[in-house]
């Protein structure tokens, strides 16, 4: 399957995932968001360039207790990481975008002693971003995981 994905990709094609499996399309991708925002409107959750220095992280436990509808649900902590830890010490806080049908997909924390960690419960594994800002001034840094279920 993963090798399928890599070639659509190589060749421009689309694909989609999310909650009903992975779609392969024939067709040319589709343009970007910022391009169909037209120049004077910019999303600022745009992914930045790789590599970073910070980045997010996550664990996924079963947690059979809250299975609901025939869904099988996990408890999720996401946080953030870093190369040289002494980088988290210049952030001030983290905006995690969830997937959209989570209730309240943003999510603000703002405690370092946790590494800015979060905790939620989901039934379907979903890509999603965090906004990192720096308390020194420096340009926000948006990041991008994709958050598995698979064992640690």
């Amino acid at each position: 399957m993963f090798a399928a994905i890599a070639e659509k990709i190589r060749s421009g094609a689309s694909f989609e995932v999310g909650p009903g499996g992975i779609k392969l399309g024939s067709e040319q991708a589709p343009p970007s968001a910022a391009g169909m925002m037209g120049a004077s409107s910019k999303d600022t959750r745009n992914v930045d360039d790789l590599p970073h220095q910070v980045y997010m992280t996550h664990r996924a436990v079963r947690a059979p207790s809250l299975d609901f509808g025939g869904l099988q649900y996990y408890r999720l902590r996401i946080s953030l990481d870093a190369d040289d830890s002494q980088l988290l010490g210049d952030v001030e806080k983290v905006i995690y975008h969830l997937h959209p049908t989570f209730k309240d997909p943003d999510r603000t924390s703002t405690d370092r002693s946790s590494n800015f960690a979060i905790t939620t419960a989901a039934w379907g594994e979903f890509n999603m971003t965090a906004e990192i800002f720096f308390s020194s001034g420096k340009p926000k840094l948006v990041v991008e995981r994709f958050i598995n279920f698979l064992p640690v």
